[in-house]
């Protein structure tokens, strides 16, 4: 019997090709938070809290929704209903960063930031002085020597 062997002197796939199929994980991009007019339903509600007459009486309070995912947002932050207005677009968009970019929103950025930080911190606290739970393992046992 005779045997053929084949050597291939080029890939089956090329490498553009390679680099798309790999398995590696693909890094998530965020997304752009836009607001269209037809997407909200805005009411214009009159206030309460504090404030008295000049806030129970007058519509300033600002009441928007996005209807594709029933994010409710409202503001009474300002006697003006035209900043109302433009805050609770803010919120409202700030929210849907959230809601549609999870992780990678700006807000949870933020959090993510503010809690490496914190952990950073208490790192050099613990390198500085020593960890709490041992100095009060050993304080315990100082002071009571019937323990042992």
């Amino acid at each position: 019997m005779f045997t053929l062997l084949l050597t291939r002197t080029r890939p089956l796939i090329s490498k553009p090709l390679q680099r798309w199929m790999s398995t590696e994980p693909v890094k998530k991009e965020r997304q752009k938070i836009v607001l269209e007019d037809s997407d909200l339903v805005e009411k214009f509600i009159k206030g309460s809290g504090p404030g008295g007459q000049a806030i129970n009486k007058r519509v300033s309070c600002v009441e928007l929704k996005h209807i594709p995912t029933g994010i409710l947002v409202q503001c009474q932050q300002t006697r003006s209903l035209e900043q109302n207005r433009g805050i609770a677009r803010k919120l409202l968009k700030e929210k849907l960063d959230t809601y549609i970019n999870g992780d990678l929103s700006k807000s949870a950025k933020r959090a993510a930031k503010i809690q490496k930080s914190k952990a950073r911190k208490a790192r050099r606290a613990k390198k500085k002085y020593g960890d709490p739970k041992e100095l009060g393992q050993e304080n315990n046992s100082n002071n009571n020597p019937s323990a042992e």
